[in-house]
Formats: C-alpha cells, structure tokens, sequence
C-alpha cells in the first residue's frame, strides 16, 4: 500500500561506553529535502548517511538528527594533550614563582589554555562511532518507514470510499446520459411544434441540425475515460512504492472529464452529479498530497 510522508522513527545502538541515538522525522514536500544534525565525529560520513536515507525515501522533508552520549569514560574525538598540560602547569608554577603572586596554581587556570585539548585523529574511534550510527540510522529509517505505512494504510483505505463514490456518481451519469440525446432532441422539437407548422422550413434541415446537436452531447466517451481513470487510481494507490504523484497525475485526469462532461450535459440531474464529483476530487487532492 501507499506510505505517508508524515512519519517518525527512533533508533538506537551502543556498546559498553557509547550509546547512539537517532531520531528522524518527515513532513510533506514535493521532492526530498534532507536535513542533518550529526556529532562532529560523524561529518565524514554525511554523504553515506544521506545515502542511507534516500534508499529509504523518496519524498518529503526529512529532518535527521543524531546524538552520542558516553556511558563510561568518554572516548571521543576531543582528547588531552598530557605534554602540553604538564609543561604549561610547571609554566603557571614558575610563573606564580617569579611573580611571587599569591595563591594557587588550578584547574581554571590550565582551562583557559585552548590548545591542551586536541581532536583525535583516531581513526578506530571515527569507525567505531559510523559503525554504531549505521546501526542506530537503519532502525530509526525502519520505524519511519512502518509509521508511514500504517498512516497511508488509512489514507488508502478512505481513498478508495471516495473511490466508491466517484464510481457510483459516473454510473449515474452513465444511466442518464443514454437518454439525454433523445429527450434533448424531444424538447427540442416539442419546442419548434408551431415552426415546424410552416410549410417554408426545411424539416429534413432541421433534423439534420437537431442531430448534430444531440451528437454534441454525447459524452460516452467522458464517462469510458473517466472509469478508466478510477481504476488506474485504484490499481496505483494498491500498489508499493511511491505512488503520490503518479496519483496525482490521474485526479487530473478525472478532474478533466468531469469538467468536460459537465459542459456539455444540459440535464440537471448531470450537472449535479458532476458538482458532487468535483467535490469528491478536490478531497482526493488534498488526501494525496500526504503520500510518497
């Protein structure tokens, strides 16, 4: 079945010290548009991690948000330079000793030196870390992807009533239509009794006209078309995948010859089916525009 675009998942991974969690969520939108929020130990690896969700979505704006938290000792990619922290402490000791400043030398004094914490170029950190974020994205983009099923599984389901509606509605004008041409052409008639009565008017002529008239009311064609469209939907909507603007594309259609058949019935009862139509596509319309 169909899959909403409104959609969230959780996912989580870890090992004794580092625990992963990631959060994804999606919204409607016409294309996929990603948005990440990763640990800086993980902006290496932002081509694979949008590459892991475009295999997973093809529409929506999807927010993607990772966070690491250390369980134990904190492993990351910030690390203490020991050298440099011992040798500006006994700078700090020979400092206070020259000055002979009161007080003593602390660890707000060694905070305010940037340069005794470094980045880890630490190679099986940044592999433990992707390694563990793979994991903990997959499940997030899984549970996405079972939260949107369900919501399109109800979407689909009260589609394909309005579906219902719309079938029954191009069955009535179907009925109708297979006597519109004879009664409009009846009326008509009817209505020239009195001319008809003069001698001078062509009554073959007349007839002629009468039919080309009737002929232009014919909308058989309309209404095939129209089934045509219902089913296609219903097939589409039925099957996996991406099926939003495909299904977009066919309430266009249907919205084509419900416009066309109202123009060119003159019977009210028509007229007032079609408007019932238009009614019933325009919430299709709206229901689509949730779909991937």
């Amino acid at each position: 079945m169909a899959r909403s675009m409104t959609a969230f998942g959780v996912g989580r991974a870890g090992d004794q010290s580092l625990s992963i969690v990631t959060e994804v969520r999606s919204v409607n939108n016409r294309f996929l548009d990603l948005s990440l929020r990763l640990p800086r130990g993980l902006y290496p690896f932002e081509g694979e991690i949008r590459e892991l969700v475009r295999k997973r979505v093809e529409r929506g704006r999807v927010s993607l948000t990772v966070t690491e938290e250390w369980v134990g000792e904190a492993t990351g990619d910030v690390k203490i330079d020991r050298a440099k922290a011992l040798h500006y402490t006994k700078l700090l000791g020979e400092l206070k000793a020259l000055t002979g400043l009161p007080g003593d030398v602390n660890i707000g004094h060694l905070l305010s030196v940037n340069e005794i914490f470094v980045s880890s170029a630490d190679e099986e950190y940044h592999q433990r870390l992707w390694n563990l974020a793979k994991e903990s994205i997959a499940a997030a983009l899984l549970e996405m992807d079972d939260s949107g099923r369900r919501e399109g599984d109800v979407l689909a389901r009260d589609m394909l009533e309005r579906l219902t509606t719309i079938r029954e509605g191009a069955a009535q004008i179907r009925r109708l239509a297979s006597s519109q041409a004879t009664e409009y052409r009846n009326r008509l008639l009817g209505r020239l009794g009195e001319l008809l009565e003069d001698s001078r008017l062509d009554r073959n002529r007349l007839e002629t006209e009468i039919a080309i008239a009737a002929d232009r009311l014919d909308i058989t064609e309309e209404i095939v078309r129209l089934h045509s469209h219902i089913e296609l939907y219903e097939s589409t909507l039925k099957r996996a995948g991406s099926v939003g603007k495909t299904l977009g594309f066919v309430l266009q259609e249907m919205g084509r010859e419900v416009n066309t058949i109202a123009s060119k019935s003159w019977m009210v009862e028509i007229a007032q089916i079609a408007v019932g139509l238009k009614e019933t596509l325009e919430q299709l319309r709206e229901q689509v525009q949730n779909l991937e």
